[in-house]
This record gives structure tokens, C-alpha cells and sequence, in this order.
């Protein structure tokens, strides 16, 4: 088996070799400038590519053109997927409108689904990225990966893909049957594959308990990496998981409209190294636009500095976050995203899982909040500028998850206030709440 993945990764740098070796070279570049921070040239490339980006927008972008005399980014609006939403058209860059462009739809973590186009140059960027800092964890392409994750609020990938790019996905609701994490740890016990998991937190904490629960002992297995993603990642999970398979498993903060923002250095760190390689990265204060000094808390706001298509210039994630240095490096001490309640379903079972993602399947919703008002009673909340025509067909995809027999009731408001942290809640159980 490791001759397949041998095979597999000379493949797939081969085939980029054959194609001029763009991800090979964003790749070095990438690896240069994290590992280079106080380096001339890293300076340079990285105001280099804030200028190009920031010119490139206000010269061939709508919502940019008034912006043309700007003497700094400051000057520039801060952004959010509403902005983006209610002005789709004119956010796209005019060099870019009879071009192919890979369409890309967020999870509904936010409560807002939210769709926006890449370039080819921004999707290669987006692979070295995820090379680059998956093999910081161990991870080796050609690695047997398997991927837990809400898959039903995503586009699959097809079987080919998978197969080729190695990928095993697992839905996180297949977790909730014991046989599925029996079968998954028999599978990894026995494999000869260089593994490597990638997936939510709350995935890896029900195969923890799971473990506590039968008093197994460590399970052998040739992990290689274990990367955490969409949630936060408890000391409970962490340790766990190195109890049982020797392997540290790190944080990853990322999205799907831009990439990886910031991941966690092996070693037990508690802090996110910044990829300042692709991105540009402000906190600004929770009610205006001001930058908060370094160890201060406040809104985490990004300018991709490669998506020319669709170019994101201060887009507001939803975040908040605490920015430092550590070695010279740019880091985030902490990062809080968005605020979900565990809720339960009609048997009384536990979902903290953000069912909200199921609204990616609805871009024509602005925002969804699901609240949990008693034992098999919820209430979803519903944003939408025109008449929603798909109640139904949505109230089925949340039964799937709170049951049958759930009761639901659909109430249609202007917008969902944020929270005073500036968060904004999209799972509320008022059971707890009250």
C-alpha cells in the first residue's frame, strides 16, 4: 500500500510539472514566506501582493471604483457576506466576467449562505496552501485521508475523486451509531496505510467517548496527522486522542470562501500561526473600524490577496480573535467563532453539530437561527428578501436530524441581531437559555 501512495504523489507532482509547476512554486513560495517572516523578500512579496490586489479592485471591480485615490487599506469599507449578497454583481472583477470561474458556497455557519467565484490562479493557491500546512501536521500527499464531516450540507465528491485523491469521507451523523466508530477503528487497527484524519472536533470527541466507554485500550494505527476544523477543539479531545492513538491533533481556522487562515503549530500549542502567506489579516474593534492593539480582543477581518475574480478586500468572518507575535511570527492567541448551543433531538439525544449548514443548499435565505423551545419543539428563524418557496423541502432536511417527529414552526424576520460579543447566535437551546 505505501508503494500506491509513493505513486500517488510523484503522480500528482508530475502532472503539475507537466502544467508549467504553478503549485509547486505557489507552494515554495508559501513555505518561504511562513517560515521567513523578518526576510526582505518576504516583506516585499507580501506588499506586493496587497498592492496588486487593491489596485486590481478598484480598476475592474464596481463596488471598488470609487475607492481608485485610496492611499492605504484602511480607506477601503469593511465588508460581510450581506454586503457581498446584496451586491453580487458588482463585486465581481470585470476582467474576470467571460472567464471560467469555480463557483464556491460556504457552510451555513454563520446562518447566511453565501456563494462567491475563484479564479484558476486563487484554486491553485488554495491546494499549496492545504499542502503546505497539512504536511506541518505530518500529513504526506498520497496519505489515505478520511474526512468526518457534515457531508450533506456539501457537494460530494464523486468516486473517482475520492479514489484519486485518496479522501474516505464519513458523514459526523454516522457517529451517532456505535457499530460505525467500531467499524472505523477495526478498519484503521488493521490498515497498512499512512492514515491521516481531517474533521470536525466534535467528530473526534464521539469517537472519545465512544473509547471511554468499552475502557479500550490505545488503538493501533499508523496516523499520521489529525487536523480539527469548524469548531473548537477541548483540552478533553486533545488529550484523548493522544491517549488512544499517539498522535496530537491540531486546530485548524479556516473557511470555504477564502481557505486556511491560521492552524496550530504541532507541540501542544494553544496559539494559530497566520497564514500572512495569501492572506492580510486585521482585528478590528467589535463597533467600528479601528484596529485593536495586539493582545486586545476583536473582529477578524481578511483581504485575500489572490481571489481576482471575486476580490474580498477587509471581509468581515464572523470571528473574533486575540492577534500576537511568537518567534517573530504572526499568531493568533485565541479565536471564538460562532455561538451554538447544544441542542437535543426528539429522542433526547445530543446534537452539537451546527445543523444550520444544511441552509447551504438555500442561497436564496440571508440568514436561518434554529431554536430549540422544549423537548421536540423548535422554532427556525428565516431571513429572505423575496418569498421562500422552499419552507417545506427545508423543514424535511431539519426533521432528518431532530426527527420525525419534530414539531417546527417558521418564522420569517428582517435580520438576526447580533450578539454584544458581535457574534451572532445560529443554534439556540432556550431550555438552557432562559
Amino acid at each position: 500500500m505505501k508503494f500506491i501512495e509513493f505513486l500517488r504523489n510523484k503522480a500528482f507532482w508530475f502532472l503539475d510539472s507537466l502544467k508549467g509547476g504553478e503549485k509547486r512554486d505557489h507552494y515554495n513560495e508559501i513555505e518561504f514566506i511562513i517560515n521567513n517572516p523578518l526576510s526582505p523578500k518576504t516583506v516585499d512579496l507580501k506588499k506586493e501582493k496587497l498592492d496588486n490586489i487593491l489596485r486590481h479592485a478598484v480598476g475592474s471591480v464596481d463596488f471598488y471604483k470609487e475607492y481608485t485615490n485610496y492611499s492605504s487599506l484602511e480607506e477601503f469599507p469593511v465588508v460581510d457576506k450581506n454586503t457581498i449578497k446584496n451586491n453580487f454583481g458588482s463585486f465581481q472583477s470585470n476582467l474576470f466576467l467571460d472567464k471560467p470561474g469555480v463557483k464556491v458556497s460556504t457552510s451555513g455557519s454563520t446562518g447566511t449562505p453565501f456563494t462567491v467565484y475563484q479564479d484558476k490562479n486563487k484554486r491553485i493557491r488554495n491546494i499549496a496552501d492545504t499542502l503546505f500546512f497539512s504536511q506541518k501536521t505530518g500529513y504526506k500527499l498520497g496519505n489515505r485521508l478520511t474526512y468526518f464531516r457534515m457531508w450533506n450540507a456539501f457537494e460530494k465528491k464523486g468516486k473517482l475523486a475520492s479514489f484519486l485523491q485518496n479522501i474516505v469521507p464519513i458523514d459526523v451523523f454516522q457517529l451517532k451509531e456505535k457499530e460505525v466508530i467500531s467499524t472505523i477503528l477495526q478498519k484503521l487497527s488493521k490498515s497498512k496505510s499512512s492514515e491521516s484524519w481531517l474533521g470536525y472536533a466534535s467528530a473526534y470527541e464521539e469517537i472519545c467517548k465512544f473509547l471511554d466507554e468499552n475502557h479500550l485500550n490505545s488503538i493501533p494505527n499508523n496516523l499520521q496527522s489529525i487536523i480539527a476544523i469548524s469548531e473548537g477543539l477541548n483540552e478533553y479531545t486533545k488529550q484523548t486522542i493522544k491517549k488512544y492513538f499517539d498522535t496530537e491533533v491540531v486546530s485548524r481556522y479556516s473557511n470555504v470562501e477564502n481557505g486556511i487562515i491560521a492552524q496550530q503549530p504541532l507541540g501542544d500549542k494553544e496559539y494559530f500561526e497566520i497564514n500572512e502567506a495569501s492572506y492580510f489579516i486585521e482585528v478590528l474593534e467589535i463597533d467600528s473600524d479601528i484596529r485593536v492593539k495586539d493582545g486586545e480582543s476583536g473582529r477578524i477581518v481578511i483581504t485575500d490577496l489572490y481571489n481576482y475574480n471575486m476580490p474580498l478586500i477587509r471581509y468581515d468572518t464572523g470571528d473574533i480573535g486575540i492577534k500576537s507575535t511568537i518567534d517573530f511570527k504572526p499568531v493568533f492567541m485565541e479565536i471564538r467563532g460562532r455561538k451554538i448551543d447544544v441542542i437535543y433531538n426528539t429522542k433526547g439525544e445530543m446534537i452539537s453539530v451546527n445543523l444550520v449548514l444544511i441552509v447551504n443548499k438555500y442561497p436564496e435565505l440571508n440568514q436561518c437561527q434554529l431554536i430549540q423551545k422544549n423537548k421536540g419543539e423548535y422554532q427556525i428563524k428565516l431571513s429572505s428578501e423575496k418569498e421562500f418557496f422552499r419552507e417545506n423541502e427545508l423543514l424535511n432536511e431539519f426533521k432528518v436530524y431532530l426527527g420525525e417527529d419534530a414539531i417546527i414552526t417558521v418564522e420569517y424576520v428582517d435580520e438576526i441581531p447580533l450578539l454584544a460579543s458581535g457574534k451572532r447566535r445560529v443554534m439556540v437551546n432556550q431550555m438552557i437559555n432562559v
